[in-house]
């Protein structure tokens, strides 16, 4: 695995520096260990001075892996793997010749850092060459112990390869879970910056839509009403003064809107709300059987709890629609007017008598339940305009904060 510089931020980054940590907490467990071995055991050195320099040389080490664990460069896990072949070597010279064989290493683990830090920071295959050339030095830490290879017991030929494995081990699998970790990282960062992506996209669009409603409901109008009002004028031959200056006049208006619209901040959500237009929109992409299109003057900010019970009023009043009233279509339009929220679903469907009394006989609930329960509840009231094959109107009325 080649490796590429990342920034400290990144998710890959981020993955590898969980490694490092847990090989610093190795390095100052075994180094710990080493030491309480050389003040344990001082009578087992024939070289004690170079027992307590290779000490002291791990220890200087360790503190400054420590230190500058996030620039582990090239140079630095050179240096690591020098003075941890050195401590090999030091475990043959400091105890007296030919004792190798029968005692614990001088520095039994701490030399397997070196092999898991490659491990972490140059994949499998640095970690695996790291532990060949540290099992190499252990190799020949018995001659240098005046035990030579071919002399060696079959005890300590399965002692020597089994140390010899485990450096080949340690360094090779780190590497293969740093590898894997950091391919994970990979994915998690170009899943998370496309996410952000698509949040922004979609931020963008909802506010291209929120601006062409508002232009819809308010600009395009005006001029579809001046151009209808000059072919008129230009039909009558003899135009007034005063009716072209209106034109003009309202035309001069409506730049202004457009202007104010395209230049203004973006709307701030107000806390605790949600935008009962959004939310009749996403209801009536959820409506199968008639087609439903939604207008209002402005987002409107609601109340979630009530902006959840006047949806689930409208659903109700649209399933009716789809159930009874053979409509072709249903237009729900949302507006707030003195301090109350109104919202009116009509349909031009066959239409019905509205009898409150005659739906409770029939057993029919779901109009006066789900819809006139619901709006009641909060404070509100409905209204119902229906003539048989002129369709139906259901005007939903609830007060808004401090008018409940």
């Amino acid at each position: 695995m080649t490796s590429q510089a990342q920034p400290e931020t990144s998710a890959p980054e981020r993955s590898r520096r969980t490694l490092v940590r847990g090989v610093l907490v190795f390095r100052w467990v075994w180094l710990a260990w080493m030491s309480f071995v050389a003040f344990a055991n001082p009578a087992d050195f024939r070289r004690p001075g170079v027992a307590w320099v290779s000490i002291g040389i791990a220890g200087a080490w360790t503190a400054w892996m420590t230190v500058s664990s996030r620039r582990w460069d090239q140079l630095t896990l050179w240096a690591d793997l020098a003075v941890c072949a050195w401590l090999i070597a030091a475990s043959a010279l400091v105890v007296f010749e030919g004792d190798i064989v029968d005692q614990p290493f001088f520095a039994t683990g701490y030399p397997l850092t070196a092999a898991l830090s490659w491990g972490v920071r140059r994949g499998p295959r640095g970690g695996l060459a790291a532990g060949a050339a540290l099992g190499a030095v252990l190799a020949a830490t018995r001659p240098l112990n005046g035990v030579p290879l071919p002399d060696l017991p079959a005890r300590e030929v399965r002692d020597l390869v089994s140390g010899i494995i485990n450096y080949l081990v340690a360094g090779g699998a780190v590497g293969f879970v740093s590898t894997l970790l950091v391919r994970s990282g990979e994915a998690l960062q170009r899943a998370t910056d496309e996410l952000v992506r698509e949040r922004e996209r979609a931020a963008r669009l909802s506010e291209r839509e929120s601006l062409a409603r508002e232009i819809h409901d308010s600009v395009l109008q005006v001029l579809a009403l001046i151009h209808k009002k000059g072919r008129e004028l230009a039909a009558r031959g003899d135009v007034a003064p005063s009716e072209v200056a209106r034109l003009a006049e309202l035309a001069q208006q409506q730049e202004v809107e457009l202007r104010g619209l395209i230049l203004r901040d973006p709307e701030r959500v107000p806390e605790g709300t949600t935008s009962v237009r959004a939310d009749l929109e996403a209801l009536a992409r959820t409506i199968e059987g008639v087609p439903v299109s939604v207008s209002s003057v402005g987002p409107l900010w609601v109340e979630r709890r009530v902006a959840e019970q006047v949806v689930a009023a409208v659903r109700q009043a649209l399933v009716n629609v789809v159930e009874h009233s053979r409509a072709s279509k249903a237009t729900v339009f949302a507006e707030e007017d003195d301090g109350r929220l109104l919202v009116s679903v009509r349909d031009d469907g066959v239409g019905f008598v509205y009898d409150e009394a005659a739906l409770r006989a029939d057993g029919k609930a779901g109009l006066l339940k789900s819809v006139k329960g619901r709006v009641e509840d909060l404070g509100g009231s409905l209204h119902v305009t229906s003539a048989a094959g002129k369709g139906t109107e259901i005007e939903l009325a609830v007060p808004l904060r401090g008018e409940r």
